[in-house]
């Protein structure tokens, strides 16, 4: 309840729309976070078949790169589906996923903050020593680093406040409100990934809702 407060009082501040009826999210101890090498391998895999959502490198390129690196068992039959046949729609939806990948460079402490959702972020500022692939980086020295995760606390945080900017953009879009306060894409691309951390549901990557 303290959590559902102070994110309140966020949005109050904010002035996005607040629903006081909403219940919080699942308390510290009924949550339990996927670990910093299950993010730091999903997270490579993401950069991977965002580099083929920018066309900066062939799709068959990223298959190949994958499978040489041993990830290809660890993509999900969705991005299977993209790198296989990677149409301009799927781009698209694909190049949205920047937001999940900051997030979960977030949750690693890679970037400090998750800034407020109405501008795009951009990868480009991400340091090279962050991330996980390009250049001459082995991904899999990345997953296997011992990275720092944020508590559990501070995940459930953004989790339940991503929560409540999901539910107000939702209700704007029921009630065609044009939602001007956040970007929606943005908002549920991070709720996605905040959801997958805190293992909503044990749901799969490819499966993670996003109820509201």
């Amino acid at each position: 309840m303290t959590r559902k407060e102070k994110n309140e009082e966020i949005l109050k501040k904010e002035g996005v729309k607040i629903n006081f009826s909403l219940p919080h999210i699942e308390t510290d101890e009924e949550t339990i976070l996927r670990t910093s090498e299950e993010i730091a391998r999903r997270l490579t895999v993401l950069a991977v078949t965002n580099l083929t959502a920018f066309d900066a490198i062939d799709p068959e390129e990223a298959i190949d790169y994958l499978k040489n690196c041993d990830l290809w068992e660890h993509t999900t039959p969705a991005e299977k589906d993209f790198l296989t046949e990677p149409t301009e729609q799927k781009k698209a939806q694909e190049s949205w996923k920047c937001e999940c990948i900051w997030v979960l460079l977030w949750a690693l402490k890679k970037v400090d903050t998750l800034p407020f959702p109405d501008e795009l972020c951009d990868l480009n500022d991400i340091p090279a020593e962050n991330y996980p692939v390009g250049g001459d980086i082995d991904p899999n020295d990345f997953i296997n680093a011992p990275h720092e995760l944020r508590s559990k606390s501070e995940i459930l945080d953004a989790a339940d406040l991503y929560y409540r900017y999901d539910w107000a953009c939702v209700d704007a879009r029921i009630n065609n409100i044009e939602m001007t306060t956040v970007d929606p894409g943005i908002v549920y691309e991070r709720h996605y990934a905040l959801n997958w951390l805190i293992t909503y549901m044990d749901q799969d990557w490819d499966d993670v809702s996003c109820d509201t």
